[in-house]
């Protein structure tokens, strides 16, 4: 078998192996291989002349654009690429929370009852209502009293509340780690 042979023989299998990437989708393992296969056809051909070398060389690099324009262009309304490439669904009618219905001047300041834990987002309950809300300072346990701050993005703000400041337990309390050291029992470090 001649170089030239090789050649051309190389580049027919990059075209197949494409063909193959655009109906198996490898993410782009089939692709290098094209590239490779295209690469080889060049080196043989060049090995058998230069002007063959340089004809493969044309032909190799004029069906890169082809390939990009078939895989970007015409793959992906093929029914192959409809099955691989969803078209996201346009959204509905946007609904702001019906916390953009409520008085604003009565709702802000206000103080409500976690209805759901928060984490970030659930329901306070001000009044009768329920709105939907997002926490400012982390995690609030249902049935916590809750402070609105502010209306963001149509959705209601809270802080929790503290009913006495002398009342604040700390986090670590019950954990151990609020005990003094000496009832530690640790091994100095030195």
């Amino acid at each position: 078998m001649t170089a030239l042979a090789i050649a051309l023989f190389l580049f027919v299998a990059a075209l197949v192996v494409f063909a193959i990437d655009l109906m198996i989708p490898t993410g782009g393992v089939l692709i290098a291989v094209t590239a490779i296969l295209g690469f080889g056809a060049v080196v043989f051909a060049f090995r058998h002349s230069p002007v063959s070398g340089l004809w493969m060389l044309v032909a190799t690099l004029g069906l890169i654009p082809i390939m990009l324009f078939t895989l970007l262009v015409i793959w992906p309304r093929t029914p192959f690429g409809k099955r691989m490439i969803t078209v996201p669904e346009r959204a509905g009618d946007f609904n702001w929370s019906d916390a953009a219905t409520a008085d604003l001047k009565q709702v802000i300041g206000a103080t409500g009852i976690a209805d759901t834990e928060f984490l970030p987002h659930g329901t306070v309950r001000i009044g009768d209502r329920l709105f939907e809300a997002v926490s400012e300072s982390g995690p609030i346990d249902p049935g916590q009293s809750v402070r609105v701050t502010r209306l963001d993005v149509g959705r209601l703000v809270v802080v929790p509340l503290r009913s006495r400041p002398g009342d604040a337990a700390t986090m670590s309390e019950g954990s151990g780690l609020d005990r003094p050291i000496s009832e530690l029992d640790l091994d100095s470090l030195e």
